[in-house]
């Protein structure tokens, strides 16, 4: 009985004992679980993060915890305090009209259709020249030049002689025959009358202008032997003039043949007509334009080729389109992103498919949002900053040890002391930043290609050229690059200079 006793008393005592050790493990484990990384940013500057309190290296505010809440990857929460500091603004998703001005530069051509050129058509000779300058007013049936040819002296002598007999039958369709032959040659119906009139064969005859107009080119002199088919004049009538332009192919859907536009003339002050569009080239030129034109009487010949012109088009599409404004689209390249309220301080991004931009500043939205929907379109950089870090620490990006922090492309980096600094300069690739391949031009420096707004050259990457003085914000998403050091007018941070690596380096 007493070993029973005894073998009672330890195998309770070793319950006892194991409960106590798996409880202790347990809440070991529990709190082991527990003590996760605790991470603190910057409020105005999200892309700050330590993992110790502190004070942000840029705007020294004061570090805050980092919001570890359940949202998914890419969402994110934020409390009033640093919406507040972040300044950031919605705009609801509506339906409105989408128009746009279109400014563009043109000049006064020639009407093709009112050129005419004064060809001969016999062989001959130059015996004198009524007209003999370019640039000379002349009239419809006025005297051009004197003609000395043998076949116009044969043709006369033919039509003289059916002339005589012309009552006979057979002489009449001669008759017309012979005097069709000199009005094939240009010669008009006043001389043949004066011809048949006077009887006698003359030596010269005279080419007389079609039309009334301006000559454009003289290409005859005195004394001139001439062949058949030679240009003689080339004379334009300016009564209706061309207004050429060219506008840019993301304006096409704005321009409809028909469609009236204003056109004004810097050289003739206080003169404004409206004329439709009469022709758009299906074409691009070397520019990645396309031509316009317009046709424009011009009865006072005041509009002369080559001067200047300005068109200006007011259009609107037709019916009414989801807009946001173009200010809330972050566009990477390879997609386009805008930041959705999601109530509550939350913030979630959302991939949209855009369309036509307006003049107004407001984009057409083709997928991804629907109808009021709030959509951020100031702060939207930093809350992207924010987003793609949180994304980052929901990937485990943050395998780092506190002095081994550091982040790409202007990155802040944390000592061995947890004190942060920014570097001064840093090699970047730099494949998607372009300038204009003139040297002169090299303050011309964007994002993505383009063409040189002073000398309409195509960009090139910059690592083609031997542009140096460059400077960027150290975040990206906000696209800002320039020659000169500053601020970024996006997110107030410094820009700051970088080495290029250039091929031939």
């Amino acid at each position: 009985m007493k070993t029973i006793i005894i073998a009672s008393i330890c195998l309770m005592l070793g319950f006892g004992i194991a409960y106590t050790i798996f409880a202790s493990s347990g809440n070991s484990q529990s709190s082991f679980a527990d003590k996760k990384p605790r991470l603190f940013t910057c409020g105005m500057h999200p892309e700050i993060i330590s993992d110790e309190p502190g004070y942000c290296p840029i705007c020294e505010m004061k570090l805050t915890p980092k919001n570890e809440s359940g949202a998914s990857s890419g969402s994110i929460q934020i409390d009033p305090n640093t919406i507040q500091n972040m300044n950031l603004v919605t705009t609801r998703v509506r339906y409105n009209n989408i128009t746009r001005k279109i400014r563009a530069f043109g000049k006064v051509e020639f009407s093709d259709p009112h050129i005419f050129n004064v060809n001969l058509k016999v062989p001959g000779w130059v015996e004198d020249l009524h007209v003999d300058r370019d640039g000379e007013k002349v009239y419809r049936g006025q005297p051009l030049v004197r003609i000395y040819s043998p076949e116009l002296i044969a043709a006369q002598k033919e039509l003289l002689i059916a002339h005589r007999s012309v009552n006979s039958g057979n002489m009449r369709s001669f008759y017309q025959s012979a005097r069709g032959r000199l009005a094939n040659y240009d010669i008009s119906e006043d001389q043949i009358d004066g011809l048949l009139n006077k009887g006698e064969i003359v030596r010269t005859m005279t080419i007389t202008s079609p039309v009334s107009g301006i000559v454009v080119k003289k290409s005859v002199n005195d004394g001139d032997h001439l062949k058949p088919g030679k240009e003689l004049y080339r004379i334009a009538d300016l009564s209706e003039v061309w207004i050429t332009a060219a506008i840019y192919e993301q304006d096409l859907p704005f321009v409809k043949e028909g469609m009236t536009v204003e056109i004004r003339f810097p050289n003739l002050p206080g003169r404004r007509i409206s004329s439709p569009i009469a022709y758009i080239s299906p074409f691009l030129d070397k520019h990645n334009q396309v031509e316009i034109r317009l046709e424009v009487s011009n009865p006072d010949l005041n509009l002369r080729p080559d001067m200047y012109a300005e068109v200006t088009i007011n259009s609107e599409l037709p019916g009414s389109r989801l807009v946001i404004p173009r200010a809330a689209v972050i566009n990477s390249g390879a997609r386009e992103i805008v930041y959705v309220a999601t109530g509550n301080g939350g913030y979630a991004p959302r991939q949209v498919t855009t369309g036509i931009a307006g003049s107004d500043d407001l984009v057409e939205i083709i997928e991804g949002l629907d109808i009021d929907d709030d959509v951020i379109t100031r702060g939207q950089f930093l809350l992207d900053s924010e987003s793609r870090l949180s994304e980052a620490v929901d990937l485990d990006m943050h395998r780092h040890s506190r002095g081994n922090l550091a982040q790409t492309a202007g990155e802040t980096i944390y000592t061995e002391s947890g004190q942060s600094k920014m570097q001064e300069s840093f090699i970047f690739e730099t494949h998607d930043v372009f300038t204009c391949p003139m040297p002169s031009h090299f303050h011309v420096l964007q994002y993505g290609k383009g063409n040189c707004p002073e000398c309409a050259m195509k960009l090139v990457p910059i690592t083609e050229t031997d542009n140096t003085e460059v400077y960027i914000c150290p975040m990206r998403q906000c696209e800002v690059v320039q020659n000169k050091p500053g601020e970024c007018p996006v997110c107030g941070m410094d820009l700051v200079k970088f080495e290029m690596e250039h091929p031939h380096d």
